[in-house]
């Protein structure tokens, strides 16, 4: 299934009295970045859940929140040192004292931001391995509707591309057509000219039928429309969707088939072949920017 890399998902898990919210969001990126954003007692916890969700993204930059709620979630995380508290409140009281200054109290916020306060405490070993499986099931939640809103827009993408590569096709068969008749056609304004220069008693017949050919040779864009068949095909394929990551190789193809349209172009010299040739990278334009969201 062809997934986009733009995506939003929710999940939520719950036990007693606590309770665990993962949202994901994720836009394009030519690399996968994984970020987590997570409360001080889970950061043990982020590689394991980044493998997980490492296992369903395969490229686009994400971003992981993972909150707690509950009383049971924040008790224990942290533990006030009075000792230090005091220390601090004192030396306070002494700068007053010592160098008259006005006396605008210590308040408590201040005073809880000073080093060595507020400091860690451990966490209870079995409360962290409960919050970890309550992450997990939320996270599970968050990634299947994640992973759920991506397939829906990736799907919309497929058929937007579907379109476009028949577009594609159908100018590609017109170029073969008009391409046709072209090489003949040079070889006989090539005669013309020089028999219109020379007069048509001084022209060598074998020298013109040279020059011809070898015009007509150089205008002959058999070998590009191969590939172009080619790139086509591997193209069809990868919208198929029965490809899992298709973006860079769609790009590459993308890439490949501009380059055989512009040199079908510049061999050819015809009006009605250079109007196809437009057509062909405006479409391919757009689905270069389409491709661009898909992993």
């Amino acid at each position: 299934m062809m997934r986009s890399m733009t995506g939003y998902g929710k999940g939520r898990a719950e036990a007693e009295a606590l309770a665990s919210t993962v949202e994901i969001r994720s836009v394009n990126s030519r690399q996968r970045e994984v970020r987590f954003r997570l409360p001080q007692v889970l950061l043990a916890g982020e590689g394991r859940w980044r493998e997980r969700v490492h296992e369903r993204v395969a490229r686009g930059r994400v971003e992981v929140m993972v909150a707690l709620e509950g009383e049971r979630s924040i008790s224990g995380r942290v533990k006030l040192d009075l000792a230090v508290a005091g220390e601090l409140v004192e030396a306070c009281r002494e700068l007053v004292e010592t160098f008259d200054l006005d006396d605008g109290g210590l308040r408590a916020d201040v005073l809880l931001r000073m080093p060595g306060v507020l400091e860690s405490a451990s966490a209870d070993p079995e409360q962290v391995e409960e919050l970890f499986a309550l992450v997990d099931r939320a996270l599970a939640a968050a990634l299947d509707a994640f992973d759920a809103t991506r397939r829906t827009e990736g799907a919309t993408l497929l058929a937007d591309l579907r379109q476009r590569e028949q577009v594609v096709r159908r100018a590609v068969a017109r170029v073969r057509e008009l391409a046709g008749p072209v090489p003949e056609r040079l070889a006989k304004e090539v005669r013309r000219r020089i028999e219109e220069i020379l007069g048509e008693s001084a022209v060598d017949p074998a020298r013109v039928a040279q020059e011809a050919a070898i015009l007509a040779q150089r205008a002959d864009v058999t070998e590009e429309l191969v590939r172009l068949d080619a790139h086509l095909g591997r193209l069809q394929e990868l919208f198929s969707g029965s490809v899992g990551e298709i973006g860079r190789a769609a790009e590459f193809l993308v890439q490949e088939i501009r380059r055989e349209v512009t040199t079908i172009g510049s061999k050819a010299s015809d009006p009605a072949i250079d109007e196809q040739v437009l057509r062909i990278k405006g479409e391919l334009e757009k689905i270069r920017e389409q491709a661009a969201n898909l992993e």
